[in-house]
């Protein structure tokens, strides 16, 4: 890692990297007052993970990560929110129509009762259908709550002793408390190239306006959305198809999946190289109108 460039980069972005060395007394670069704190060191890092619920990919991506030598996977959060994808059922119905979210929903009943008879069997089987499931896997703590900022959740966090704050996706605005109570800081999954399609449901935003490539970007989290230093990416394409929604987000959900564990185990080694995230106000995205998606779905365009 060159340390003058990371150095160079931490103030630009206004960040503070500690770049702890064994045996050396000089173990901190003073940048601008950030956050990040990188440190060579054996331990295993402690990691929470905050996210809205998901039966298809999350649960996968979170037992990836707790699968890494480097995770002690403390324990797993669903943020209850009106922003989760998961409460905007009445939105995809009313712009892809009942046939599409029919099959969806047929999909989605398939894995809630794979993950029901898992409970029932003390989850004892191969299958990571549900945060809960998951969670009982590694042994983590499992939590729910709908607000991430309130003094009565980040005191019970406060206990946890985290190293790190892993965010697959999570449908609120982390607060200053909450960013700042981890070691390392709190990094996120956003399933778009950044700086473009920053905000909500990237995936479609992609689509709607016919990109070719898609992708998905590792981030430091701060007090704006998908706007932190960034970590990671990858690049997807899809070859001779034009593919659903749902293609996008799962494939982009698994990839970014992946990219997130080996940033995680770069932090634990101490070898984080970060890029400037320079996102405008025109690349954000809010919810699409339910004309943007009946436009889409004109176009060819499909939910599934």
């Amino acid at each position: 890692m060159n340390l003058s460039a990371i150095a160079k980069v931490g103030r630009l972005l206004r960040c503070k990297v500690y770049l702890g060395q064994p045996g050396s007394t000089k173990s901190e670069e003073n940048c601008f007052g950030g956050d990040l704190k990188i440190m060579n060191s054996s331990k295993r890092l402690r990691v929470a993970v905050l996210t809205q619920d998901d039966v298809f990919v999350i649960p996968r991506n979170i037992a990836l990560l707790a699968s890494s030598d480097e995770v002690d996977l403390v324990s797993v959060v669903k943020i209850e929110s009106k922003g989760a994808v998961s409460n905007k059922g009445a939105l995809f119905l009313r712009g892809f129509g009942l046939q599409q979210v029919a099959k969806l929903t047929l999909l989605l009943v398939c894995k809630r009762v794979l993950d029901i008879v898992n409970r029932l069997l003390f989850f004892r089987l191969p299958y990571n259908t549900s945060l809960r499931g998951v969670a009982a896997r590694f042994e983590a703590a499992y939590r729910v709550t709908c607000d991430p900022n309130s003094n009565a959740f980040i005191g019970s966090l406060e206990r946890d002793n985290l190293d790190l704050i892993v965010s697959f996706s999570a449908p609120i605005v982390f607060g200053p408390a909450l960013l700042s109570l981890p070691t390392h800081g709190c990094i996120n999954l956003h399933c778009s190239l950044l700086p473009k399609y920053a905000g909500l449901l990237p995936s479609f935003w992609a689509l709607y306006e016919g990109e070719s490539i898609f992708g998905a970007t590792v981030h430091m989290m701060d007090a704006k959305i998908d706007n932190g230093a960034i970590l990671g990416q990858v690049t997807i394409e899809f070859e001779n198809t034009r593919p659903s929604m749902y293609d996008v987000i799962k494939i982009t959900k698994e990839k970014g999946g992946q990219l997130m564990t080996q940033i995680v185990n770069r932090i634990a080694a101490g070898d984080v190289e970060m890029t400037p995230n320079n996102v405008s106000d025109t690349d954000y995205r809010s919810w699409p109108q339910v004309s943007h998606l009946r436009e889409f779905k004109a176009s060819g365009g499909k939910l599934i």
